[in-house]
Parts: structure tokens; C-alpha cells; sequence
């Protein structure tokens, strides 16, 4: 079991380790049951369905959002960009095979302690994706595609990785052509798994042994850590104001001042009419 960090300055000292490579980070209080994406809450979780109908249920879902999408959309991912379109339904609360991490710990870590009440266990995760592409870049079916688009935006790219006939286990990371704001503030990355006729843990868990490639940082929860970070998270202005742009954000990161007087109150109204 990995120790449980309970300062800023431990988590400081955390943070060094991962400015060589290539890290992308992930705030979540998975401790017991491993990751799961939406789709995978929502369908076997939520529904009990079995894991065979996946593909094709995302299929309807993807169908029905690219129909109706253009009622409330402004701007539409191109025909052919199946991770824009994915995305786009992750943004908006939808259920997808897509699960959320970040190029910046930073990021992470406040998802991690945002809304933790004090006592719950949290983790901060650090997946190494250089060597997860060691392990992805070799396979027959994929070598000729990464050779050509390592970067994974083409549309046979994407095929070949999550739409193999059949499906082939593996975890990689994707994001859509056309970033978004949000996408852009919170340092996204997508990562996905290929088979979803498996949980992400089992696609994951066919790559190796997840030790490898993923570091797992628990975080203390007693108010005192929660305040320091949330403060140092403030400071460094990593809020729900600027990761979530528009006034919901705005709204949302009120809460993290409740502790803070000192930041409630930005002018004085003393002698206004």
C-alpha cells in the first residue's frame, strides 16, 4: 500500500517524479473497484446489461446524439472525427467508452479533492503513457496504421484501435482533432479502451501488469490537507472558474472559499449607496 501523502510539501516532492516522461494524471477515489467509465457505470452498472451488447449500444447512442446534436450545437465535429463526436457526448454528461485524465497533475489533483468529504479516501494517478505505447505500438494490426499517424487523428487510426474486427484489448490515448475550450483549460487527454465487451480494468490488465505503468498517490482527507491544497490549488488559479468556463464554473468554485474569508470578500462596500 502505498503511503498516503498529507502535506503540500509531500505532494511537492510526489510531483518531481513525473517531469521526465510522458505522465498524464487522473483524480479519482477508485481505491476498490478500478476505474470504469461512464458507459460501463451506466450500462452494466446502473442497467445490468451484459457486456456483449456494448458495441452496439454505443452505436445507438453515437447515432442518436449525431442526429439531434445539431438542435443545440453551434459548431459540429467533422463526419469522419468518431473522437470529436465521443467527446462532445462525454462534455455534455453522455454515456461513452472515453475516460478522463489530464497532462497536468495539478489538474488532477483538484478533481481529486474537489468534492472529497474529509475522511473518504481519494487517490491522485499517474499513468506512464510512453510505455503504454511500447506495449500498444508493436501489435500487427496497429504497427503499419501508428507508423504512418502516431498521433492517432485519422479516422482508420481510431478504427483500427477501438474498432477491430474483433475487438482487441488494449488501453491507448486519443483526443479529438478539434479541441475545445474546456478540453484546452483542463489539459485533457482521452483514454480508451479497445474492447469494450471488457471493463477498462480488463483492458488495461491485457497489457500487463497495471504496476508498470500506473502510480497510484493516496491523499490524506482530514479538513487540514483538504484546506492547505485547496488554498495552493487557489493560488495557483486552478479552480472551478477556470477549468469549467461560464458561469457555472463561476458558481461552483464559490465553494471552495468558504474556508478562506479573506477571499470572499474582494472590495469593500463601506460607504456605498
Amino acid at each position: 500500500m502505498p503511503q498516503v501523502i498529507s502535506s503540500w510539501r509531500a505532494l511537492l516532492e510526489q510531483h518531481e517524479r513525473f517531469k521526465t516522461g510522458q505522465w498524464c494524471f487522473r483524480g479519482d477515489c477508485c481505491r476498490g473497484e478500478g476505474f470504469k467509465t461512464s458507459l460501463e457505470r451506466a450500462a452494466v452498472d446502473r442497467w445490468g446489461r451484459s457486456w456483449s451488447e456494448l458495441p452496439e449500444m454505443e452505436k445507438g447512442l453515437l447515432r442518436r446524439f449525431r442526429r439531434e446534436a445539431h438542435l443545440y450545437l453551434a459548431n459540429e465535429p467533422e463526419e469522419g472525427d468518431l473522437i470529436g463526436w465521443l467527446s462532445i457526448m462525454r462534455h455534455h454528461g453522455a454515456p461513452t467508452r472515453l475516460l478522463d485524465w489530464s497532462y497536468s497533475f495539478f489538474v488532477a489533483l483538484f478533481f481529486a479533492i474537489e468534492r472529497t468529504e474529509p475522511g473518504e479516501d481519494t487517490s491522485l494517478w499517474a499513468l506512464d503513457l510512453g510505455k503504454i505505447w511500447e506495449k500498444v505500438y508493436p501489435m500487427p494490426h496497429l504497427k503499419p496504421y501508428l507508423d504512418r499517424d502516431p498521433n492517432a487523428k485519422r479516422g482508420k487510426t481510431v478504427a483500427a484501435l477501438i474498432d477491430h474486427d474483433p475487438p482487441h484489448p488494449l488501453v491507448f490515448r486519443l483526443n479529438p482533432w478539434k479541441m475545445n475550450r474546456r478540453l484546452i483549460l483542463q489539459q485533457s487527454v482521452f483514454l480508451v479502451p479497445g474492447d469494450i465487451t471488457r471493463s477498462f480494468m480488463e483492458n488495461l490488465q491485457a497489457m500487463g501488469d497495471p504496476e508498470e505503468f500506473l502510480v497510484e498517490l493516496p491523499l490524506a482527507t482530514d479538513r487540514d490537507f483538504l484546506r492547505e491544497a485547496t488554498r495552493e490549488l487557489l493560488s495557483m488559479n486552478m479552480t472551478s472558474s477556470t477549468l469549467f468556463p461560464g458561469l457555472d464554473g463561476f458558481a461552483r468554485n464559490l465553494t471552495s472559499l468558504i474556508p478562506f474569508p479573506e477571499m470572499r470578500v474582494v472590495d469593500s462596500e463601506i460607504g456605498l449607496e
